[in-house]
């Protein structure tokens, strides 16, 4: 189309590329440039598109790479559905997601390509865990809200969001069980909803669900070849170390209570905990570290083994041992705990944040099982496949993470307290899980 005054028209025209298109072009862009890197422009050029028709069909960048975020259906849809299994509601919860999930990407290489980004890539993983966090949220209200409309199902009477938040977990761990870590994508398995709701049994196995008379185990997070549980001496440059490091710790967090999570930035809590730029990052990756704590870096092989050994077939509980065993002792101090577990309260932004720095380690915490599971199967509580019953494993203990000390920020503030809220947090999600025979 020519412009009003003769002259040819620079403007592109927008083609109406369907959305597998798009979604291929933002796939390869993602896979041959890296997440980070990836713009909506290049993701248009690839596809022959304009902005807009990018837009009409994805609502960002990063919906276009990972898919669309699903959405949680208000109550008047998933309380019908929960209130179909009400003594089974992992069940019901399966059944509301799965479909869904089946459905969700047309295009098999998409997903399997997708699968390989999230693997390979760590700012994917990253992005990607944000949303399924989001999700499990949402879900969470949900199931909170029908177990307080309907408290003679509650299965831990007046505890609905304990409840809540367990059993979401529980079915997001069938879900990736079954899929294999998102390896498979759902659509390729004879039955989905059956192969996730054999994981859950599973999963229920794994606890001890199905065996009262099994006695909850205390997970050991004594530190690897320590006689004890004491924390080890420090000297005075450790001491001087971890002053500044609280500090900054301590600046991060008030900051974030006080002016919203958001709006704190680096140069604030450097003022506040006077110290230079260059010292902050010399201590923390990010601002966000600094505020919800680091990343969790998994133990090497060798030492989380030693970890694991100590609780046999209980991958479980060995399984929540390896995560504070790789937290490590005296790292965080009790006020700083004390601000994150409020600010994880207040702040959703602040929760989320926080839960992925565990989420981030999933992975490495899921693989290291599978290794010690795969050279020592005598140690399995399921037998099988290693990856399987790592998986299920990790996610047993987010979950009872996730239910102690006001959520992770809390949980990760005291190593001898969260050993000893291990076993009613245990206890809960056993119950949480039980079921009558006749819904089995």
């Amino acid at each position: 189309m020519a412009a009003v005054d003769g002259t040819p028209s620079r403007r592109k025209p927008s083609r109406r590329q369907p959305r597998s298109v798009v979604a291929r072009a933002a796939m390869d862009a993602a896979l041959e440039h890296g997440f980070e890197r990836v713009t909506v422009e290049m993701i248009c050029s690839r596809a022959d598109i304009s902005r807009s028709t990018f837009f009409n069909h994805f609502p960002s960048r990063d919906a276009a790479i990972l898919g669309k975020p699903l959405d949680v259906p208000g109550p008047e849809v998933t309380h019908p559905i929960l209130s179909r299994h009400p003594e089974d509601l992992v069940r019901g919860l399966l059944e509301m997601q799965v479909p869904g999930l089946v459905t969700r990407t047309p295009n098999s290489d998409i997903l399997r390509d997708r699968t390989r980004l999230i693997t390979e890539q760590p700012a994917a993983m990253r992005q990607y865990s944000a949303g399924l966090i989001s999700i499990q949220n949402g879900l969470t209200d949900t199931v909170e809200g029908w177990l307080r409309a309907n408290p003679q199902h509650a299965r831990l009477p007046g505890k609905p969001r304990t409840e809540a938040v367990l059993t979401v977990t529980a079915a997001y761990a069938a879900i990736y069980a079954a899929s294999n870590g998102w390896t498979i994508p759902l659509r390729d398995l004879a039955e989905p909803l059956s192969a996730c709701l054999t994981a859950a049994d599973a999963l229920r196995d794994m606890v001890g669900v199905n065996d009262p008379s099994r006695p909850v185990s205390r997970p050991d997070v004594r530190p690897p070849g320590s006689a004890d549980t004491s924390a080890p001496g420090t000297g005075l440059r450790e001491r001087k170390r971890r002053d500044t490091e609280n500090r900054i710790e301590l600046a991060a967090a008030r900051g974030a209570l006080e002016r919203g999570f958001a709006a704190v930035t680096v140069d604030e809590i450097c003022q506040e905990a006077v110290i230079s730029r260059s010292t902050f990052f010399n201590y923390f990756p990010s601002r966000d570290a600094a505020i919800v704590g680091r990343p969790l870096r998994v133990l090497p092989q060798e030492t989380a083994e030693e970890v694991l050994s100590r609780h046999g077939r209980d991958t479980a509980t060995g399984a929540f041992a390896l995560v504070f065993a790789s937290l490590g002792y005296s790292s965080i101090n009790s006020e700083v705990a004390r601000l994150r577990a409020e600010l994880s309260r207040k702040q959703p932004a602040a929760r989320d944040a926080g839960t992925t720095t565990l989420v981030d380690a999933g992975t490495q915490i899921m693989a290291t099982i599978r290794d010690w599971l795969a050279a020592s199967p005598q140690y399995s509580s399921l037998g099988g496949d290693p990856a399987y019953e790592a998986s299920l494993a990790s996610n047993a203990a987010y979950a009872v993470i996730c239910v102690m000390e006001d959520g992770w920020l809390g949980a990760a503030s005291d190593v001898h307290a969260s050993a000893n809220g291990f076993a009613a947090a245990m206890t809960d999600l056993r119950t949480a899980l039980a079921r009558p025979d006749s819904s089995a």
